[in-house]
């Protein structure tokens, strides 16, 4: 048995309300030999890891619409720098003006 403490901590109650299961198997075996498990299984089936491969799916779908690779990219961004740069102008003139007439 990995955890021989017959002390129960507050996660380890959530896990088990969770699924029963995983926290029998993760007390008796220890999440470390768990993955391992899981590893080799996925290896045997073939499989890839789904959260890893989700997530490198999620993150080439996104880089797909990044400003660089779209036509209209290069002329957003021009928009954008003009945009604040009218608002750091907007900015300093208000600035200026409600200070300067107080002083």
């Amino acid at each position: 048995m990995n955890n021989d403490s017959r002390a129960v901590s507050a996660s380890e109650i959530n896990k088990f309300m969770y699924c029963p299961y995983q926290w029998y198997y993760e007390r008796m075996y220890g999440s470390i030999h768990l993955r391992a498990l899981h590893k080799e299984r996925n290896q045997k089936l073939g499989l890839n890891d789904t959260t890893y491969s989700n997530f490198k799916k999620g993150q080439e779908y996104h880089a797909s619409y990044g400003l660089e690779d779209h036509p209209a990219g290069k002329g957003l961004k021009i928009l954008r720098r003009i945009a604040i740069f009218i608002a750091i102008i907007a900015g300093l003139i208000c600035g200026y003006l409600f200070y300067g007439y107080f002083l």
